[in-house]
């Protein structure tokens, strides 16, 4: 009986060893990445020159050292693939009275500080039409 008792205490230690191993064993075989093709248009030169649109919205945008404005929002033209507008929060004070406004992405420039600048000045803004999102399809 005793010997019985060992037969089968070693056969489960036997099972339970080689299951181990397989699970061992299929887990790293998943964990190899498969090989990837670019996509054309894509590359790294293209991607140093890019921002994404979460890290625009909600920057500042000066005229000199002065804000002018924040990045609400970013309007992309889907037919071109392009970015067509940028809109900007203006005039308001903590988020109260402010007016939403078009403006052209070629008027927004990055400056040598990494800060977004425009030409175009408060009044400018001001006097802009507001901007209503329920003209956008």
């Amino acid at each position: 009986m005793y010997g019985r008792r060992f037969k089968v205490k070693t056969t489960i230690a036997i099972f339970a060893t080689i299951l181990v191993l397989t699970a061992a064993h299929a887990q790293a075989q998943s964990t190899t990445a498969p090989a990837t093709t670019p996509i054309a248009g894509i590359d790294d030169a293209a991607m140093a020159k890019s921002a994404r649109a979460s890290k625009i919205i909600g920057s500042k945008v000066y005229k000199g050292d002065t804000s002018i404005g924040q990045i609400e929002d970013v309007l992309v033209d889907l037919s071109q693939a392009t970015t067509s507008a940028v809109i900007l929060s203006v005039g308001g004070f903590l988020g109260m009275g402010d007016k939403l406004v078009a403006v052209p992405v070629t008027a927004i420039k990055v400056d040598s500080e990494a800060k977004f600048a425009t030409d175009l000045t408060k009044d400018q803004l001001a006097n802009a039409p507001a901007f209503d999102f329920a003209k956008l399809k």
